[in-house]
């Protein structure tokens, strides 16, 4: 198929217009497949759930924050787990626009609804571009936007990951690929290259994979460019890119490899998978992990039918052998983009390959190479340039056909993909409806907060494991009273070295140990230890519930707080019986002990979890002074063949343990004299670890706990 240039079509519109034309038709169908009224950035109750949710609070952060370096860096939005605006996909492009207008914008502003209906108009517009391109047919033209701007992959899009709706970047590059190599085009080309990183890492990578075929075209096979013109196209595209990078802070200390790889994956009949988008394959096989519904990319009945039809009249043709069949279509235009986009097919596939509900093999990888791809750990993305690649095939081999064959067979296409997705479209537009309708942030109306704010920074969320979308709840707390909070929903997270204060800080509250300038909130699941953490607690700790948060502020009662908060409750710790030997496994005598520090008691003994543990006893004081043997084993891995152990009894350094891998370990028993005790008979016995390690590290097993000592029992005596 020769391309063509085509400045007008045959009733005088320009393709200018007809592009505005195409971006106008775009915007209708944004407002009938979505809701207009998400349009306005004054209503922002429709991000309160999920992903939206996480990119507005990300927004909201830093709107506030005063400008650093890197510009998108958000540093109250999770403190030590903080990273930046890219991490939370906030859409670094208009953030960084919005916070200088910030003096002008009303308190309450979102860009994501004004965002999505702009994809869906460059969607129409970089469309008609694209396939003014082929043809200056009306028909196709017409049919051709509507298949790109009502396609499945960018509506599923709209829903969860609203950065990633910008499909029109990955047709953008397409265009750029067919159009004509004039001088403006490489600046283009350069614009769109700096622009991807701005909005999504994913949509950069793909837009680079259809660059790599423009320079193999154009650089290597047509030999259009010399080697030094190539390699200053490369050098310049991707410099300019890692600046826009390095701006919107993707290049902080972030574990970016997490896993993923061969979860997210593409199945290999994903194009033909509706996963509740298509009523003609109703009983289509379930994928293989559930993790692939990041790898939709269900074309659709009409242009899986068009698809059939065109490879149909394609094996029509005349044979050739296969030595000039392959010279003919390595000669082809097509032939570089076919080649990067059958390399991203393969990495969406993935190592682990699956058919429907099966997976067929996987190839096995080196460590290395599988921490590099699980960058790419929702790989079944990068099908999205062969997608759109399938439906340009579509429609340039409709041209085959004379012009009126052609209307009508695309005009059965666009009625079958319309019907086979309708159902989709009208579940999408009803969830909508019911966000608008619904959807709300949550409030926090008690005073105690603002008062709470005039004393205190920060918020520490104890223990910081967020489960569903809890993280909306503490985020927006933080937010709308202007706390710093330690504990962030992010798509990736800093290094695990930068979150060992946040750890340690977690580990220390248990201990009655506390930032007198932060306010802990203390989740469901650690509400079972708060009962005995209390009994480290200083009285002046305020203890309570507010606004279904159950609140510690340290000091609170000692700095005149009231009417919120009451004094912890404290008693004596467990009693200990001297002589007893007491058990530390499943269902031991010896669990209430274990004050802090520990993890879940296992088969015989429990670990130590973290960098500090905590035992209290509670022992009659007259009984003089006691030796208490404890039965301890270090964790000593080969990686980690040492370990330094601290015990004290408040601020007095009983012991100091050094435990050598394959040599005989100290002596664990303590000397506890009378004179040392507290008169109330509790012993605070405090171990502190010079490094806890987990089996990750160590490389043994995918155990992430940090643990230090197996506790098995202890026996407390008179001396």
């Amino acid at each position: 198929m020769t391309l063509k240039n085509t400045v007008s079509d045959r009733h005088g519109y320009s393709v200018n217009t007809l592009a505005l034309m195409a971006a106008l038709a775009g915007i209708v169908l944004f407002t009938l497949l979505i809701d207009p009224s998400i349009i306005n950035p004054l209503h922002v109750g429709w991000l309160a759930n999920g992903d939206p949710a996480a990119s507005y609070i990300g927004w909201l952060f830093f709107r506030h924050e005063p400008w650093s370096w890197p510009l998108g860096v958000v540093h109250n939005l999770g403190m030590e787990q903080s990273s930046s605006i890219v991490y939370s996909d906030s859409i670094p492009l208009l953030a960084i626009v919005f916070k200088l207008l910030r003096a002008w914008l009303p308190s309450t502003f979102q860009y994501d609804g004004p965002w999505l209906c702009a994809c869906y108009a460059f969607q129409g517009y970089f469309a008609c571009r694209l396939l003014a391109l082929f043809t200056d047919r009306r028909s196709v033209l017409i049919a051709g936007v509507l298949l790109f701007v009502l396609s499945p992959i960018m509506l599923f899009r709209a829903q969860p990951h609203l950065a990633m709706t910008a499909h029109w970047i990955i047709v953008a590059g397409l265009y750029l690929y067919y159009a004509a190599p004039e001088k403006k085009r490489l600046l283009q080309w350069f614009l769109l290259l700096w622009l991807a990183p701005l909005v999504h890492a994913y949509l950069m990578f793909m837009v680079y994979a259809i660059w790599g075929a423009y320079l193999l075209r154009y650089g290597v096979l047509e030999r259009r460019w010399s080697i030094r013109q190539l390699t200053m196209c490369l050098v310049l595209s991707i410099a300019g890119s890692l600046a826009m990078m390095w701006a919107a802070g993707y290049f902080l200390e972030m574990d970016v490899s997490s896993r993923g790889f061969g979860y997210y994956s593409l199945n290999l009949l994903a194009p033909w998978l509706p996963i509740g988008a298509g009523p003609f394959l109703l009983h289509a096989p379930a994928p293989a992990t559930t993790g692939q519904y990041e790898g939709f990319n269900y074309l659709g009945m009409g242009v899986s039918l068009g698809l059939v039809a065109t490879a149909w009249r394609t094996a029509r043709w005349p044979r050739q052998p296969a030595s000039k069949m392959l010279a003919g279509w390595c000669a082809k235009p097509d032939f570089p983009l076919i080649l990067s986009c059958l390399a991203l097919t393969l990495l969406a596939i993935s190592n682990e390959v699956t058919w429907g509900s099966h997976v067929l093999f996987t190839v096995p990888l080196p460590a290395k190479v599988a921490a590099a791809l699980n960058i790419f750990r929702a790989s079944g993305r990068l099908f999205w340039p062969a997608y759109y690649l399938l439906i340009l095939a579509v429609l340039r081999g409709a041209l085959s056909l004379s012009a009126p064959m052609c209307a009508r067979w695309l005009l059965l296409l666009l009625a079958v993909q319309t019907a086979d997705v309708f159902p989709y479209i009208r579940n999408v537009n009803a969830s909508y409806a019911a966000m608008v309708a619904t959807g709300k942030f949550p409030t926090f109306p008690s005073p105690f907060w603002r008062q709470a704010r005039q004393r205190y920074a920060y918020l520490y969320v104890i223990p910081g494991q967020f489960v569903g979308q809890e993280n909306i709840t503490y985020e927006s707390l933080a937010s709308e009273y202007g706390f710093a909070v330690d504990t962030a929903y992010y798509a990736r997270l800093p290094a695990a070295r930068l979150q060992e204060p946040r750890q340690i800080r977690h580990e220390q509250f248990f201990e009655g140990k506390f930032d007198p300038d932060g306010l802990y909130l203390v989740q469901s699941s650690a509400l079972s230890k708060l009962a005995a953490a209390q009994l480290s607690f200083s009285p002046a700790t305020g203890v309570g519930v507010v606004d279904g948060f159950t609140v510690i502020a340290p000091q609170w009662l000692e700095k005149g707080g009231h009417g919120y908060l009451h004094a912890p409750e404290q008693h004596d710790f467990p009693p200990a019986v001297a002589g007893k030997s007491y058990g530390f496994g499943t269902g031991g005598d010896g669990l209430p002990f274990l004050l802090a520090g520990w993890s879940e008691p296992g088969i015989g003994a429990t670990w130590s979890e973290g960098s500090s543990a905590v035992l209290g006893f509670h022992v009659a004081q007259e009984l003089g002074d006691l030796k208490m043997s404890l039965n301890v084993e270090p964790y000593l891995p080969a990686a980690y063949p040492q370990l330094s152990v601290d015990v004290r009894l408040g601020s007095k350094l009983l012991a100091h343990w050094q435990f050598v891998r394959g040599k005989p370990g100290p002596d664990t028993s303590l000397l506890l004299p009378k004179a040392l005790r507290r008169s109330d008979g509790n012993i605070p016995l405090s171990l502190s670890f010079d490094e806890a390690r987990s089996p990750a590290e160590s490389g043994e097993s995918i155990d992430a706990r940090k643990l230090a000592l197996l506790l098995h029992g202890v026996v407390i005596q008179v001396q």
